[in-house]
């Protein structure tokens, strides 16, 4: 079967183009410039899971030529980039405090801040979408479920976007942006941990002080880095794949008046939403050792670039049907699969699940109004702004259940 190469490197390159889709329909993967993409859905989900294939941000920051330095040491102590025990163990505490009760305990919060922030830009029929609304409420919520206080919710929300360009292939162009940004964000966390570990709180940075499993307890450096860790995660991926869902919803209108009308969809609008435009465009691994998969060797040390958008849009799974908030599909990749599964999907899916269905009813048939500038297309992408108009709609009252509680 005929191999293309694909540049997943280049500036320019787009997992949703053209070329992507024809070699996803030549064979299962491309080679790369540092290995090889994965492009179509099963061995996709494989190789995600593939325990000889490990998490490679580390070796990726050595191919850009960071290999020392404080935003090394953050990633190396950062727990996606951890394996083994040192994963497992990270993980279990943090997941006796990060719980899906805690999560839904903001849900009424959610949609006050969805309505409040709403109110600010209603009454004129247009808004930037991105800084209006996805960003202020993506930082808002996980500074609260954390604990920042309210004073400190911008500079987070600041150092936050900056932290997020160490998601990239353009790492090393930023690194002194983002070094500052770790150094600030840092400091202020260390003086939150001192405050809770003095006079501990209902919040997510006291719960993780205080998590304990056989008398194991988080160091103050292991606190230190998942809560910034937390920030970094809980709003910049979740700002940039509600400004997704918004530029794929404009696409589609009919699916967003179907959204106000049943809002009991919402679960499958989120599902639906992040397979067609997911804000993590690729998952990096590389390999642990000499490997054969299916036809394919790879060698030790080699890059393994699962691409979500061919695998999510793989013809042999979804029928080439479209984006369809009604369908049950297999389930989107975006949030991992295996031990590397992320630990803040049950965050980001609440996100989601109660803003979609105030704003599909609040803000009626928007469209773009003006141009939207993206982020690179590998790594964590989507609008940097997202000016739209709309036809402002009054709210009517919440159903008795209240939406993006049900089962996808």
């Amino acid at each position: 079967m005929t191999v293309a190469y694909l540049d997943i490197e280049d500036p320019d390159f787009r997992p949703d183009s053209a070329d992507v889709h024809k070699a996803r329909e030549a064979n299962w993967y491309a080679r790369t410039p540092r290995g090889y993409a994965v492009l179509r859905y099963e061995p996709a989900g494989e190789l995600i899971a593939d325990r000889r294939l490990r998490q490679s941000t580390l070796d990726f920051f050595h191919a850009q030529g960071i290999t020392s330095g404080p935003l090394y040491d953050f990633m190396r102590r950062f727990l996606p980039c951890l394996e083994g025990e040192d994963h497992a163990r990270l993980r279990g505490l943090v997941s006796k405090a990060f719980t899906r009760r805690s999560v839904d305990a903001l849900r009424p919060f959610m949609r006050q801040v969805t309505h409040e922030l709403v109110d600010t830009f209603h009454a004129s029929g247009r808004c930037d979408f991105i800084t209006d609304f996805a960003e202020p409420y993506s930082a808002r919520i996980i500074c609260t479920l954390l604990g920042v206080p309210e004073e400190q919710h911008d500079s987070f929300r600041g150092w936050g976007d900056d932290l997020s360009l160490m998601v990239s292939n353009f790492v090393a162009q930023h690194r002194d942006r983002i070094e500052t940004a770790l150094a600030g964000l840092g400091s202020a966390v260390d003086a939150l941990l001192a405050k809770r570990r003095e006079a501990p709180q209902d919040d997510l940075i006291s719960r993780l002080i205080a998590a304990e499993e056989a008398g194991d307890r988080l160091t103050s450096e292991e606190l230190r880095v998942m809560v910034i860790g937390l920030m970094l995660a809980g709003q910049d991926a979740t700002q940039h794949q509600l400004g997704l869902a918004m530029t794929t919803f404009m696409k589609h209108p009919e699916q967003w008046a179907l959204l106000a009308e049943q809002p009991e969809l919402v679960d499958r609008a989120i599902e639906e939403s992040m397979r067609v435009s997911p804000a993590s465009t690729v998952i990096m691994r590389i390999a642990d050792e000499d490997i054969v998969y299916r036809d394919l060797e790879i060698k030790e040390g080699t890059f393994v670039s699962v691409l979500l958008d061919p695998a999510h849009n793989d013809p042999a799974v979804f029928n080439g049907e479209g984006f369809d908030i009604t369908k049950q599909r297999a389930t989107q990749l975006t949030f991992g699969v295996g031990l590397h599964y992320c630990l803040g999907a049950a965050l980001a899916r609440a996100e989601m699940g109660e803003a979609l269905p105030i704003l599909a009813n609040r803000l009626h048939s928007p469209e773009p109004d003006g141009p939207v500038p993206w982020r690179p297309t590998v790594g964590v992408t989507g609008p940097i702004t997202l000016p739209i108009r709309f036809v402002p709609h009054s709210p009517t009252p919440a159903p008795t259940a209240p939406p993006g509680t049900g089962a996808v």
